[in-house]
């Protein structure tokens, strides 16, 4: 997926973003609604590392009611984010294997 460059997530940008979809949620569905999110890629990247700054859009591994696609519509929308600024595309590649879960860290609660 691209984007214009005004329109790239940064370790700064992502945490803003995914605490603002965290608050969505929980106005959708209650506190007590359990939601995962695993990053992959360069999301994962720009979230844990410092070798590199930015990337164009969040792939992620996505455990959530269907209150989710709502609440990532919704802050896509307050911040003019693109559609699909967080999706679950990876799941259908080649690369995507269930054995993630047996890999991914866990790093914070939002």
């Amino acid at each position: 997926m691209s984007f214009d460059n005004e329109k790239v997530f940064t370790k700064k940008n992502l945490d803003l973003y995914l605490r603002e979809l965290a608050k969505e949620f929980r106005r959708l569905n209650g506190k007590n609604m359990p939601a995962e999110i695993i990053l992959i890629g360069g999301a994962a990247i720009v979230a844990n590392y410092g070798f590199r700054d930015m990337t164009a859009d969040i792939d992620a591994v996505i455990r959530a009611s269907s209150a989710m696609k709502d609440a990532i519509n919704r802050v896509g929308d307050k911040f003019s984010l693109p559609n699909g600024w967080l999706n679950g595309d990876f799941l259908q590649t080649r690369s995507y294997s269930p054995k993630l879960d047996e890999f991914s860290e866990y790093q914070k609660t939002c």
